[in-house]
């Protein structure tokens, strides 16, 4: 009994559609994160020579560059802006484009494994709060915090190489370099 694949194709082109949007909401929260840090350096700079100091803005413009660079690890991956080289892979043909496709997934995806399995110990050693990163309703913001980016971008990273070995098992092009960033292949 032979199953329509269509209803697949359909389902793994729509969720890499939403890991897509996921990537664009992770981009802006990059934006954000990089806008917030200059505002508050900026101030710090323009506010000095009149006595004004806000010892709360460099902890946080600390908090913002970690969450920056966790938030930004998905985007760089989903939007193809890692680093790649294909140009090795296209030296062996179509047959060294799927050798590299199955085996860079398998790795990251083993790479995230591990990171996964030892975020909760990470996550314990974060005790504390961090020092000046006052919060508005009192107090200071938890350690914690600085890992929850790389936690989501994680769980995103791991969805999307999942999607990408659904999308070679029923013979989708991978989403290449060389196309715009929310372009799927043909499903």
């Amino acid at each position: 009994m032979t199953q329509n694949p269509r209803p697949i194709l359909k389902v793994i082109a729509q969720a890499d559609a939403v890991l897509l949007g996921i990537g664009r909401g992770f981009s802006w929260m990059c934006s954000f994160c990089l806008l917030a840090m200059l505002v508050m350096t900026a101030a710090t700079i323009v506010l000095r020579p009149f006595g004004l100091s806000f010892y709360w803005m460099f902890p946080w413009v600390m908090v913002l560059f970690v969450w920056l660079s966790f938030f930004g690890f998905y985007p760089a991956m989903i939007f193809n802006r890692d680093i790649r080289i294909d140009f090795i892979a296209r030296l062996f043909g179509d047959q060294g484009m799927f050798v590299t496709r199955i085996v860079g997934q398998v790795v990251c995806l083993f790479v995230l494994y591990w990171l996964l399995l030892e975020l909760p110990a990470i996550v314990a050693r974060q005790s504390g709060t961090i020092d000046g990163a006052t919060l508005p309703w009192d107090g200071e913001a938890h350690r914690r915090i600085l890992s929850l980016p790389l936690l989501l971008s994680c769980i995103c990273i791991a969805a999307a190489l999942l999607v990408d070995i659904a999308k070679t098992v029923v013979g989708l092009p991978e989403r290449g370099a060389d196309q715009l960033p929310g372009e799927v292949g043909d499903a």
